[in-house]
């Protein structure tokens, strides 16, 4: 998890931003303040202030608001995203490296029921990209 938040922090980025430009970005106008924390917070470690995420994201002429809440990327947020998103990929394939797809799935999916058996939700987050 260092290694992916060491590349967001390049775009001066945090895991929040993050997933705040990948939710706007897999569904443009869709999400407001309130259901995209909703959606957030229970796999936010960070104890993040996720009106400070979207204050800074619109500050930056990333993310814009419309009259219903209703946030959407602007061109440069998604060009943001896009570079976040190449060192984030970077990341994934040193990560994966030696280990077999049918391994990593069989990795994930036995960390997901020890989760569950501990009485947490073992369901990640969905990822968009």
């Amino acid at each position: 998890m260092g290694a992916i938040r060491t590349q967001l922090a390049v775009e001066n980025l945090t895991q929040p931003h993050w997933w705040t430009l990948n939710h706007a970005s897999g569904a443009p106008g869709h999400w407001t303040r309130a259901t995209l924390t909703d959606r957030l917070t229970p796999y936010d470690d960070q104890n993040t202030d996720f009106e400070a995420v979207y204050d800074d994201l619109i500050a930056r002429g990333w993310l814009t608001q419309d009259a219903t809440g209703a946030m959407t990327l602007t061109e440069e947020g998604e060009a943001g995203r896009l570079r976040a998103r190449e060192r984030n990929l970077r990341v994934h394939h040193r990560t994966h490296e030696g280990i077999s797809e049918a391994d990593f799935i069989t990795t994930i999916n036995v960390l997901r029921r020890m989760v569950a058996n501990l009485g947490g939700n073992g369901n990640l987050p969905e990822n968009p990209n």
